[in-house]
C-alpha cells in the first residue's frame, strides 16, 4: 500500500503517512452529530438526520399525490415539514392538498375534522388557507404565515416552513404552546397521511438551534471572478424613483459581469452607460431583447438564441480562459411549452459551440454559465434539460448530449439568503405566490469552481449588516427578483469547503460523506462514484493553497 501511493503520488507520500493516524480515527461508521438546521432550498440533504414521522402504503390513492412519508422538523423560527409521494405533482397548483394544524393541542378549538380541532388549514394548491380562532375564521394568504415551499417545480417531495411567530389575525398567535398535531390530506382523493383516526403529534426542540452562518456581501478572495443575474422588472434602474435602490445593490456586490433582464425601452448602450455611471471604469456589453449583459472583461461576440443572449467574454485575466455565459429570460407561467423549446435551443447552441469544427469550436477548458430570469415553475422537465443535456424536441433541436466538457452534467447552483436559511430567488408579499426559485446559475464545474454564493434580499438583514455593506432594508423591492451572486474562480476540486485552499476542513468534509456517493456528491474527486481512499490521496496531494 504504501509503496502504491509513493509511485502515484511522490510529493503527498509524507502526506499520506501523517494522514494515517487520522483514517484509522475518522473512517470507523461515522455518526456524525446533531441534525442539520433545514434550508427552504429543494436540496434535502439537511433532512437525512430527520427520521419520517409518519409513513403511508404506496398505492393507496387513485388519483392526485399518493403520500409516501412525513417528516417534520423545527428551528427558533419555523416548523417545517417535509412531504413525499409517489410520484410528481406540483405544490402551488393543481392539486387538492389541505395541511391541518392543531396548535393548542385541543380537539373542541378549531375546526372539527379528523379527531383534531385545527386552527390552521393551509390549501398550498389554491395558495390560500384559513385560520380558525374563538368561533371566527380568517381568510389567509401565503404572508399571513410566512409559508415557504419549495422546489417551485414538480416534484414528489417538497420541504415547506410557516413562521412560529406567525399572527394570522393580526393579533391572535398560530402557536399557542410547544407541541402541535397535524395531518396532511387530498381531499379529491381521500388519501391521508397519517392515515384516517390518527395525527401526528410534535414537539417543538428547546435547544436553540445552531446559529447561521452569516454569507457575506464583499467578496472573500478579490482576485475572483464575480456574476450576477438580476432582473430588475420593467427598466425600473432607468427611473429616479428605483435607481438609487438599485445603485446600491450594486455598488455594494461590485460585480465583474452582469446579467440583467427586463429591460426593454433602453438600448444595451445606454445599459451599459448606466452601470458605468454606477460602478465607474470601461464596461463592454452585448444585448438581445430584454437580456443585457454588462462586463468588465472584453465581449469578443455574441449571438441570439430563441430570444435569449449569448456572449463569449475574454475572462482570461481572471480565471486563465474564456467563459460562454447564456443570459437567458424564459417565458412565464403555465407556458411550459415555450419554456422547454427556448431550453432545448440554449442546449442546442451549447452543443454546437463546443463540437469540433462548430460554431465557436470552444475548446474544453472555457467554461459555461447559464445565468437570468429562467421562470421554472410548473413542470421540472426544463430544468433537467438545461443540467443534462436531456432535449425534448431531438427532431428540430438535434441529438441529446452531455453538457459538461468532462462528459457529465451541469451544476446547479442553489443559494439562499445572506442571514436565512431560505433559497427563493423570487419574492412578491402581494402576489398569491410564495416566494420561488426563478433565477438560475448553471454551469460547468469540471473547469469552474463556484467559491462564494448569495441572494441579496435587504429585507430579511440585520440592521449591522445593511450599514456595514451601504444598504438599506427596502432595497430589494426595487425588484420583484433578488440579485443573485456568485464568486467563480479556476477548479480547485479538493477545496470542498470553498475557501481558497484545501486543509483539515476538507478533509472532514470529505471523511463525512465517507462511502457511496449520495447526491452531488462534491468529494467524489475521481468521480467513480465512490468517495474513499483515492479520493482521499487526491485531496492530500492537493494540501495548501488553490492557484490560478
Amino acid at each position: 500500500m504504501e509503496s502504491s501511493i509513493r509511485l502515484l503520488h511522490p510529493k503527498g507520500s509524507l502526506a499520506v503517512h501523517r494522514f494515517l493516524f487520522l483514517i484509522a480515527l475518522f473512517c470507523q461508521p461515522i455518526a456524525w452529530a446533531d441534525q442539520q438546521p433545514i434550508c427552504i432550498n429543494g436540496l434535502l440533504e439537511d433532512w437525512k438526520g430527520v427520521d419520517p414521522a409518519a409513513t403511508d402504503p404506496i398505492g393507496d390513492s387513485v388519483d392526485g399525490p399518493d403520500f409516501v412519508a412525513l417528516a417534520v422538523a423545527d428551528d427558533d423560527h419555523n416548523l417545517f415539514l417535509k412531504i413525499e409521494a409517489s410520484s410528481s405533482f406540483d405544490l402551488s397548483e393543481n392539486n387538492n392538498l389541505r395541511l391541518y394544524l392543531d396548535t393548542d393541542l385541543n380537539a373542541s378549538t378549531g375546526k372539527s375534522i379528523g379527531g383534531i380541532g385545527a386552527e390552521l388549514e393551509w390549501r398550498p394548491g389554491e395558495r390560500s388557507g384559513t385560520f380558525f380562532h374563538a368561533g371566527s375564521e380568517t381568510f389567509l394568504y401565503h404572508t399571513d404565515i410566512t409559508f415557504r415551499g419549495q422546489p417551485t417545480v414538480t416534484s414528489h417531495v417538497f420541504e415547506v416552513s410557516i413562521s412560529r411567530s406567525a399572527t394570522p389575525d393580526g393579533q391572535n398567535p398560530l402557536f399557542a404552546g410547544s407541541s402541535v398535531r397535524l395531518f396532511v390530506q387530498d381531499d379529491a382523493n381521500g388519501d391521508r397521511i397519517p392515515n384516517a383516526g390518527s395525527a401526528v403529534t410534535y414537539t417543538f426542540d428547546v435547544g436553540a438551534a445552531p446559529p447561521i452562518e452569516k454569507r457575506s456581501v464583499p467578496r472573500k478572495q478579490i482576485d475572483e471572478l464575480r456574476i450576477i443575474t438580476h432582473n430588475v422588472l420593467n427598466d425600473r434602474p432607468f427611473t429616479n424613483q428605483w435607481q438609487d435602490q438599485f445603485f446600491r445593490q450594486w455598488i455594494s456586490v461590485r460585480p465583474d459581469i452582469l446579467h440583467l433582464q427586463e429591460i426593454y425601452s433602453h438600448s444595451t448602450q445606454e445599459t451599459q452607460e448606466l452601470i458605468e455611471t454606477c460602478l465607474g471604469g470601461t464596461w463592454f456589453s452585448a444585448g438581445h431583447n430584454d437580456c443585457k449583459t454588462i462586463s468588465r472583461y472584453p465581449i469578443t461576440g455574441s449571438w441570439s438564441i430563441d430570444g435569449n443572449l449569448a456572449v463569449l467574454i475574454d475572462t482570461t485575466a481572471s480565471i486563465g480562459t474564456p467563459m460562454l455565459c447564456i443570459n437567458a429570460h424564459f417565458p412565464c407561467c403555465s407556458n411550459d411549452e415555450g419554456r422547454q423549446e427556448e431550453a432545448d435551443a440554449v442546449m442546442a447552441f451549447i452543443r454546437e459551440a463546443y463540437q469540433p469544427g462548430g460554431a465557436l469550436n470552444l475548446g474544453d477548458d472555457v467554461p459555461v454559465l447559464i445565468a437570468g430570469d429562467l421562470n421554472l415553475v410548473g413542470l421540472a422537465r426544463q430544468l433537467e434539460t438545461l443540467i443534462t443535456g436531456d432535449i425534448a424536441d431531438n427532431g428540430w433541436f438535434g441529438p441529446d448530449f452531455l453538457p459538461d466538457p468532462d462528459g457529465s452534467s451541469l451544476h446547479n447552483t442553489v443559494s439562499r439568503l445572506t442571514e436565512q436559511r431560505m433559497g427563493y430567488t423570487w419574492r412578491s408579499d402581494n402576489s398569491w405566490f410564495w416566494p420561488g426559485h426563478l433565477d438560475y446559475m448553471i454551469f460547468s464545474d469540471s473547469n469552474l469552481q463556484r467559491s462564494h454564493d448569495f441572494l441579496l434580499d435587504t429585507r430579511e438583514m440585520s440592521l449591522d449588516e445593511l450599514e456595514g455593506n451601504d444598504l438599506q432594508a427596502q432595497d430589494s423591492s426595487s425588484s420583484d427578483h433578488l440579485l443573485f451572486c456568485v464568486d467563480f474562480r479556476q477548479v480547485c476540486r479538493a477545496d470542498l469547503d470553498n475557501s481558497g485552499d484545501v486543509g483539515f476542513d476538507d478533509l472532514i468534509a470529505l471523511l463525512t460523506f465517507w462511502g457511496p456517493c449520495q447526491a452531488e456528491c462534491s468529494g467524489d474527486l475521481n468521480n467513480d462514484g465512490i468517495i474513499g481512499f483515492a479520493d482521499l490521496v487526491e485531496l492530500i496531494s492537493s494540501w495548501g493553497p488553490c492557484t490560478n
